[in-house]
């Protein structure tokens, strides 16, 4: 007899164990999702934190969430006024205590290195809820949070928790770091390209013909220069010359400024129609330029510039014009014309 009731105790034993261990399974959940991100991870500095997250039970009436920092995080200047909590996106609340009826505040409360929100006497946050908790100068429902927490001041792996009565847990770990910051350097190289093309910038061009000049007629030829830099401001075209439109024992003469190139008037110049964004300088601004042996600034930009051949409007034509008249002597004429190109970095 007094085996068997040895034998029945020990079941009884083994029984209520056995009903503790499920009990505390049911009763304990795992949030997902559970995620915190800070707008500073340097060590010791002020940083806001925003905490996601899903409960998978009930926070339910008179329930506490509790929000567990590890040692080092200082959360000594902030309070209730200073954290937002939302539920599917929508704010709640928030004040010292909780309040009473439905609608009514959660509480906040800050000890030590946690900080617990109590749910007031009637409302439930239901399970599988989108939990956001916004702690710091992000606060912005019922008063605008003007403290934060600071980090350790030790560079390290730190621990956030989530716990309370409402049954559920859960662990993350953030990293503070010696600092955010990586410097990046960079070298781009300068370019620079200068082109000379037929008129319309079907080729290279090189050598410019007047062809036979009479009296009753301009004669003209016309090409393109183009050009294309990384300068930020730009690139300039200078043109220059070793002399006038001559021969052996003549020249013609220079077109006056401000004048044009007609049939029957002896003279020499220039004209140029700049492409998009090009700018005409000094005197080639006018119809017509007489073309000095000097080094004389003929186009400019003022940034970046790209030439897409073809494309008429990223050039510029340069048109040379010479007229005779009955003194002018006859022969073959020549002049060189040099272009030279400045980036302007």
């Amino acid at each position: 007899m007094e085996k068997k009731l040895a034998h029945n105790l020990i079941l009884t034993v083994t029984i209520i164990v056995l009903a503790y261990i499920l009990s505390h399974q049911v009763k304990a959940g795992l949030v997902s999702g559970f995620s915190d991100q800070l707008s500073s991870q340097v060590i010791a500095s002020a940083s806001n934190h925003t905490i996601n997250f899903k409960n998978s039970s009930d926070f339910g009436p008179n329930k506490t969430l509790e929000i567990y920092f590890e040692q080092d995080f200082d959360l000594g200047l902030i309070n209730y006024t200073d954290i937002d909590l939302l539920d599917d996106g929508s704010n709640k609340n928030l004040a010292a205590t909780p309040g009473s009826g439905v609608g009514s505040n959660i509480g906040v409360s800050i000890s030590g290195q946690t900080i617990t929100f109590t749910q007031n006497d009637t409302d439930t946050i239901a399970a599988g809820s989108a939990i956001t908790i916004k702690i710091g100068s992000i606060a912005e429902h019922q008063t605008e949070g003007d403290q934060q927490i600071y980090n350790p001041e030790t560079a390290e792996t730190y621990k956030i928790s989530i716990s309370g009565s409402f049954g559920d847990m859960g662990t993350i770990s953030v990293q503070i770091l010696e600092s955010d910051m990586v410097g990046l350097k960079a070298k781009i190289e300068p370019e620079l390209s200068f082109y000379m093309r037929n008129s319309d910038d079907s080729g290279v061009f090189s050598n410019c013909s007047l062809g036979i000049v009479s009296q009753s007629s301009v004669s003209e030829c016309s090409f393109r220069l183009a050009g294309e830099t990384n300068a930020v401001n730009g690139f300039q075209i200078w043109i220059s010359s070793d002399g006038d439109l001559r021969n052996d024992s003549d020249s013609i003469a220079k077109i006056t400024e401000n004048t044009q190139v007609v049939a029957g008037t002896e003279s020499y110049g220039l004209a140029i129609t700049a492409g998009n964004n090009i700018t005409e300088a000094g005197d080639f601004t006018d119809d017509d330029t007489p073309i000095l042996s000097t080094n004389t600034l003929l186009i400019s930009t003022n940034s970046v510039y790209n030439y897409i051949q073809g494309n008429l409007a990223t050039s510029s034509e340069v048109t040379l014009k010479v007229s005779v008249s009955s003194q002018t002597a006859a022969g073959s004429y020549r002049q060189l014309l040099y272009f030279s190109i400045i980036g302007n970095y």
